[in-house]
């Protein structure tokens, strides 16, 4: 296979956050590699505050016990071995300054970047840091539960050649492992083993992260109010944050986070449609992320593989409606996305064509656009046909449910279940609303045991994870539609790292979702922030990494 190289970076980029252990004296750490200068003049304010929810089950400083959507607040503090660029979100060099695959695509060696420190004094990061995270994620510590765990234990083994050099030894090819190395996908935040080996003991919130290298450190946290973090005190080798210090603060209730900002006690806040236009009306603004980085849809809970690994035995629920693609096409044009649009997210949305997939993602197919209106556009008299083709009408109604959960960030989740099922009982649909509690809910979707449902969703993801833990069965979980095909493209994809032909595949996984009608195809929305201009003046983020709110050291200070 074609060998591939990463570019140099043409100007420093930054990265996340320092650590000092929580109620201890840290010894000063030397000074790090020059970096970009910071603004003459002070921020209005010392720290700067974001609210926003908490993730359900951020319960533990212990990255390999978190996966992505629950780690993203301790993005600020570590670095990664390959970033995102905050602009364009496409993959740069991190941690590591270049990396170069093997012929046959089962090595990677890849050469760090010289002089970065970790925070609290704990020293020059190291190739043998790298290998100490990887071994704790996947290899001595086998009750890790990271959601990313099954790519780690893909790896074979990491040589060491020297400081600075190391070389991945997979067991297989594996066309995503840059992707897995990376800020977009999580997981291998580079930690100290210095510190962990003075630790000596398991990583709690009592003893606060493991030190990163990242241009913010960690300085200290209150359960269920926030986590706070320090500008390092040494120029970064990427980019220094222009506040002296950042701090996410904890507040599940919408009304709450607005009230704190409009008060002047926080300065940015995530806030839903309605009353992020009451807060423009009090002065404040928005400021967007670069792309789109939350996608609305529904997910089938119906039509999962019996044996993921072995598609003859057929569905877990042959007798679900919800197998008959005509009915899952039917319930997606009984739906009037434009509405839905207009009256939950201030027409902001974009439409979405093939979930997972967007214009900036590879494998995009401008076709699924122009065929979009037929296929799944808003047509009632076409859902009753299509319901009646499929044997159901006024005499024998298709019967469903509708799981009601929260949207996080994005408004009432009941408001879209019940505006769903509206849509659906217009075509002569019996929808039951389900409203379940999160914990019960958790646990029979973990068991497979919803056999004909849907549950509105409100996520971010890259292409990889989308389509692996949605609409696949490569990874064991309650997921939506399952289809031999698509499961058969993404083990191809996975095995090689020709960059032509994964876009090839990509485009055939996207075709065969398309016109497999896998979701309830809503929208794509902005990682949208309200914030306090006199205050904050600027922040660019990429807004489609999970969590979305990320690249915080970019946040801009009035003077």
């Amino acid at each position: 296979m074609a060998a591939q190289r990463s570019h140099w970076l043409a100007a420093p980029f930054m990265v996340l956050l320092l650590f000092l252990f929580a109620g201890c004296a840290a010894p000063t750490p030397p000074a790090g590699p020059a970096g970009p200068a910071t603004e003459t003049a002070s921020p209005k304010v010392n720290r700067v505050v974001m609210s926003v929810v908490a993730p359900a089950n951020f319960i533990t400083f212990e990255i390999r016990n978190l996966a992505e959507p629950w780690s993203w607040p301790l993005r600020p503090m570590y670095d990664y071995l390959v970033g995102i660029n905050n602009k364009t979100s496409k993959l740069e060099p991190g941690l590591l300054e270049s990396w170069q695959w093997s012929a046959d695509g089962k090595s990677l060696n890849a050469k760090l970047r010289k002089g970065v420190q970790f925070h609290a004094g704990y020293g020059e990061v190291k190739t043998s840091d790298v290998k100490f995270g990887w071994e704790r994620m996947a290899k001595a510590q086998p009750d890790s539960t990271h959601g990313q765990l099954a790519t780690w234990r893909t790896v074979n083994d990491i040589d060491i050649i020297n400081d600075y050099e190391l070389v991945f030894r997979l067991k297989q090819v594996d066309g995503n492992f840059v992707v897995a190395l990376s800020e977009q996908q999580g997981g291998i935040e580079v930690q100290s083993k210095a510190h962990f080996d003075k630790l000596g003991g398991p990583v709690t919130f009592a003893t606060g992260p493991l030190a990163g290298s990242g241009p913010y450190q960690y300085a200290s946290h209150r359960d269920s109010e926030y986590l706070r973090f320090e500008r390092t005190p040494w120029k970064h080798w990427r980019a220094m944050g222009d506040f002296p210090e950042f701090e996410w603060r904890w507040a599940a209730e919408a009304s709450t986070r607005q009230a704190q900002l409009l008060t002047g006690e926080v300065h940015i806040a995530s806030l839903p449609e309605d009353l992020l236009q009451q807060s423009m009306r009090s002065g404040m603004t928005v400021i967007k992320g670069q792309f789109p980085g939350t996608r609305v849809y529904g997910t089938w809970r119906c039509c999962m593989l019996k044996e993921p690994n072995d598609p003859s035995q057929g569905a877990l629920y042959p007798g679900t409606p919800l197998l008959d693609a005509r009915v899952r096409r039917a319930l997606n044009k009984a739906v009037n996305k434009d509405e839905v649009n207009k009256a939950f997210f201030g027409g902001k949305g974009e439409i979405m064509y093939v979930n997972h997939m967007y214009p900036n993602r590879p494998g995009w197919n401008p076709d699924w656009e122009k065929k979009f209106k037929e296929a799944y556009g808003y047509d009632p008299a076409a859902a009753k046909a299509l319901l009646a083709e499929a044997g159901y009408g006024p005499n024998k109604p298709l019967v469903t449910n509708i799981i009601v959960q929260p949207l996080p960030g994005v408004g009432s989740g009941g408001d879209l279940s019940e505006a769903l099922a509206q849509y659906w009982r217009a075509a002569g649909v019996q929808v039951n609303l389900l409203q379940i509690d999160g914990a019960e809910y958790s646990r029979v979707n973990r068991e497979r045991k919803y056999d004909n449902h849907l549950v509105p969703s409100a996520t971010g993801s890259n292409i990889w994870s989308g389509w692996t833990i949605w609409n696949s069965s490569l990874i064991v979980s309650p997921t939506p539609v399952q289809d031999n095909t698509v499961d058969k493209l993404l083990r191809e994809l996975q095995g090689t790292v020709d960059e032509k032909k994964r876009e090839e595949l990509w485009r055939r996984v996207g075709d065969t979702g398309f016109d497999a009608y896998m979701n309830v195809n809503l929208l794509w929305l902005p990682a949208e922030v309200v914030v306090n201009p006199k205050v904050v003046t600027g922040w660019v983020f990429p807004g489609d990494i999970t969590g979305a709110y990320t690249h915080v050291w970019e946040i801009k200070g009035a003077r």
